[in-house]
């Protein structure tokens, strides 16, 4: 029995398909690629399109702060709050703050009766005490 001897032909053909596949492989690689560039681009535009709209919404608040703080009422209040400043026609009341809390009338400990402990538990079991 004889083996048979298997010898690779170089055709035309064969030659123009295996170059054929390698380009077409070199495409697959290229394309992924690029699909990969374009993903993270937009990765990076969006985080950068979120830190755009924080600095806006930041400076809108900016803005707003700093109209607020130009008013007259804002100015008066401050005035009034830190420097204790008042109009002219006003009177300030200063009002006295308790100094101590009332305290409660003394029970009488002579009527009350010592219970027992078992007496103790059972109360507190029952909720009572």
């Amino acid at each position: 029995m004889r083996v048979p001897d298997f010898k690779f032909k170089i055709t035309a053909i064969g030659l123009l398909n295996a170059v054929g596949a390698v380009v077409i492989i070199y495409l697959i690689v290229i394309l992924g690629q690029t699909i990969k560039r374009n993903y993270d681009l937009n990765r990076q535009i969006d985080a950068v399109k979120a830190q755009t709209n924080l600095a806006q919404d930041q400076q809108a608040e900016l803005n707003y702060n700093i109209q607020y703080y130009k008013t007259d009422s804002f100015q008066e209040r401050e005035a009034r709050a830190k420097l204790g400043l008042q109009l002219p026609d006003e009177n300030v009341v200063i009002l006295p703050t308790p100094t101590a809390t009332p305290t409660p009338a003394p029970t009488d400990d002579k009527t009350a009766k010592p219970r027992s402990n078992v007496q103790q538990w059972l109360d507190f079991l029952a909720g009572r005490g």
